[in-house]
């Protein structure tokens, strides 16, 4: 006679645990799943979010000052120059505001003024470009007249013009360039032969006319964009300023890798008829730019964030962004104030 047991089993049998253990298993390779795939977003977009910052910033920096390029303010005629240009240190290419923008392809062509210094750890295969523009002063006015063989215009309060600043005075009968003297708390802006690159000699050079108080005071603003090594070793949009005469170098914007410049040329009707290369450009066709045509390539600085390396078309060409990193392209028409129908 068969007995059967009444015994209650207690536990799991083993067949039981594995299929457990393989159901675990398998609901923490999806957890982990989920989670690289959620880091590996996150770090694709903050990797995307620094690269446009980069790119967004680039363009900004660049577009303000060549949309302003040659504005003289009140000035509708050639300045009359009272800057030393028998310095060493005076070059038109800096300081010449009738050709408010010149440049130079990824070979340096043509080459700059040898007085074009300050270009430190520049990065080969690079365009360069120099823009210049007159920019309001810090709302500083003239008081009482100013005799055309006068040295010194008395201004209302302290200028806030730095010491050795290119300064433009104008009015509607012209306009005046040289360098000031004076410190910035200073009631007056006085040009003396001194400086770098300083002024003609003020006793037989004199102001273009007398002036009264509604003279417009500004001062130049004088810089040369490149892409070169930055503070973390890496390419960066670089800036240097001849706004004192000397060059003052300033690091901008990191992770901008390269940059290629078109410019446009208008005809007579202030109509942009064709862009050319820096290289294909004479000298006389830089006071007929009237646009620019900028190419930014901007990087992220971390690895292994995309899948395969990326591939880019830049300035006509397929391009790799090396170590698996983030790229972009951003690419800008800019006009010149003043300069388009």
């Amino acid at each position: 006679m068969t007995h059967i047991s009444l015994r209650q089993q207690h536990g799991l049998s083993l067949v039981e645990l594995m299929v457990a253990m393989a159901l675990s298993l398998l609901l923490m390779l999806g957890v982990m799943q989920i989670f690289l795939s959620s880091k590996q977003t996150y770090s694709t977009n903050i990797a995307l979010s620094r690269v446009q910052e980069s790119g967004r910033f680039a363009l900004d920096f660049l577009a303000r000052d060549i949309r302003n390029a040659g504005y003289k303010g009140e000035c509708l005629g050639t300045p009359n120059n009272l800057l030393n240009e028998a310095s060493s240190a005076y070059s038109s290419e800096l300081f010449d505001l009738n050709v408010a923008i010149m440049g130079w392809d990824e070979n340096v062509s043509p080459a700059p003024a040898a007085k074009i210094t300050g270009i430190a750890n520049r990065t080969p295969g690079t365009d360069m470009i120099l823009v210049k523009h007159a920019a309001q002063a810090s709302g500083a006015t003239a008081t009482g007249a100013t005799p055309a063989n006068s040295n010194t215009i008395s201004v209302n309060t302290a200028s806030s013009i730095p010491n050795d600043s290119i300064v433009i005075v104008a009015d509607a009968l012209g306009c005046d360039v040289f360098q000031t003297a004076n410190n910035k708390n200073a009631n007056s802006l006085t040009r003396q032969n001194q400086g770098t690159p300083g002024n003609k000699n003020p006793g037989h050079h004199e102001f273009s006319h007398a002036y009264g108080n509604s003279m417009e005071i500004l001062t130049l603003q004088s810089a040369l964009y490149y892409i070169g090594t930055g503070a973390n070793n890496r390419p960066s949009l670089r800036r240097v300023t001849f706004n004192s005469g000397t060059p003052v170098n300033m690091e901008l914007v990191e992770g901008i890798e390269n940059i290629q410049i078109i410019y446009g040329l208008i005809n007579a009707k202030r109509q942009v008829t064709e862009y050319k290369k820096a290289k294909d450009m004479s000298l006389a066709e830089w006071g007929d730019v009237g646009s620019v045509r900028l190419q930014i390539l901007a990087a992220g600085a971390d690895q292994n964030v995309v899948s395969a390396t990326q591939k880019l078309m830049f300035d006509g060409a397929s391009i790799d962004i090396s170590d698996r990193r983030l790229g972009q392209v951003f690419t800008s028409t800019l006009g010149l104030r003043n300069r388009l129908q």
